[in-house]
């Protein structure tokens, strides 16, 4: 294998091996599924079956995949366009040289770890020029004999704003060459051409269990514990996220206590003033955070025991809150964050997302207590260690 640290699932593995075994391998794959299940590491992982057909020259292809050296795989992803280019232009011409470097750079890393995400600058887009640069190197002669694949990450960016890459990368999977295999990676498989995705054999990511990251944990020398827990109950199996928040666990996890206490004792000017100075990352963080915490209450009003909690530490603080609100309004504000999280997809302005969200929340919380006493006599001072 590539890679010593990717959660590898089985059984799209084994459907590779039928492909590569049978030599049978489809024109083009659509790996879809949520961000942070391995779809990168997984093609990494199919182009390496298939580059390395000759046992004896096997180390030398994996480290030249290794190294980003390998002249048969090629990576399309979306690129800021920082220069004016022409219809005939290599898509690198759109680029400054700090940031073809910070390109090369950043994908060095993701060999090394597949969980890593490749963020840039503007990047919002894959230019038509990057196809066209696809549909010259088909052009020429293959001088190894072997497949060139071209690993296209965030494919739904060829829609986005326009279908011009889209349509060109159609011209060339309705007239397949010989030995090019196209693998085309999507977390938004929906925002895809359905005359692309018809043309593409679709292999679905499933979530990564929590199970599977404790066994993935164990394996990579590192101790699985209640912080561990937590956090994998929180990523729901995105690993990208998952390691986002435990690097900046010390910065966001505190901060929870602070939101409990803005909900259930209302001052809105407190609310708008802490979440105007997250940044708009940390904010989902904390929408999360705040789901998981409300369906701990949900699980101790069902089972009655802080075993199934993700957050034990707040054990007094979920009975007090329990014994005051139903199961059916809890799943009311679970509900109106999940809305307010697509909201943010959607570009929608962050002050007025940060006052709605609060004003919702807090008026069903006002209106469905059981009694009528102030949450300023609740005792809500267990915090997270």
């Amino acid at each position: 294998m590539l890679y010593n640290n990717l959660i590898l699932n089985d059984t799209i593995i084994e459907q590779f091996k039928k492909y590569t075994d049978s030599n049978n391998i489809p024109n083009a794959f659509i790996l879809h599924g949520n961000e942070g299940v391995g779809k990168f590491g997984h093609a990494l992982e199919l182009s390496y079956m298939i580059l390395s057909n000759d046992i004896n020259d096997n180390e030398h292809t994996l480290n030249k995949i290794k190294k980003n050296v390998h002249e048969n795989i090629n990576y399309i992803l979306p690129l800021p366009r920082k220069n004016t280019i022409s219809k005939t232009d290599s898509a690198l011409k759109a680029l400054r040289t700090t940031d073809i470097e910070n390109i090369h750079e950043q994908i060095k890393i993701k060999l090394k770890n597949p969980y890593h995400k490749i963020e840039l600058d503007k990047a919002n887009t894959i230019l038509i020029n990057s196809i066209r640069d696809i549909k010259s190197k088909m052009s020429l002669s293959n001088h190894n004999n072997q497949w060139n694949i071209y690993i296209i990450m965030n494919a739904e960016k060829l829609c986005f704003p326009r279908q011009e890459a889209a349509n060109a990368l159609l011209k060339i999977l309705e007239e397949p060459h010989e030995n090019n295999l196209f693998i085309l990676l999507t977390s938004n498989i929906g925002q895809m051409l359905d005359t692309i995705s018809s043309r593409c054999t679709k292999i679905f990511f499933p979530k990564i269990k929590k199970e599977s990251i404790a066994q993935y944990l164990k394996e990579q020398n590192k101790i699985f514990d209640e912080k561990s827990n937590l956090i994998s109950s929180l990523c729901n199996g995105n690993m990208i996220l998952y390691f986002d928040l435990m690097n900046n666990f010390n910065t966001i996890f505190p901060k929870l206590d602070t939101i409990i206490d803005l909900l259930f004792n209302y001052d809105i000017n407190k609310w708008d003033t802490f979440f105007k100075k997250t940044e708009l990352t940390e904010f989902k963080h904390l929408l999360n955070l705040i789901s998981l915490f409300l369906s701990d209450i949900i699980l101790y009003n069902e089972y009655k025991t802080k075993e199934k909690l993700n957050f034990e530490n707040y054990y007094k603080k979920i009975i007090s809150l329990s014994k005051r609100y139903k199961t059916e309004t809890v799943e009311q504000l679970i509900k109106i964050i999940d809305t307010t999280k697509q909201d943010i997809n959607k570009n929608v302005y962050k002050p007025l997302l940060i006052t709605s969200l609060y004003i919702e929340l807090t008026q069903i919380i006002n209106n469905n207590r059981f009694d009528k006493i102030t949450f300023n006599t609740l005792n809500l001072s267990n915090q997270y260690e």
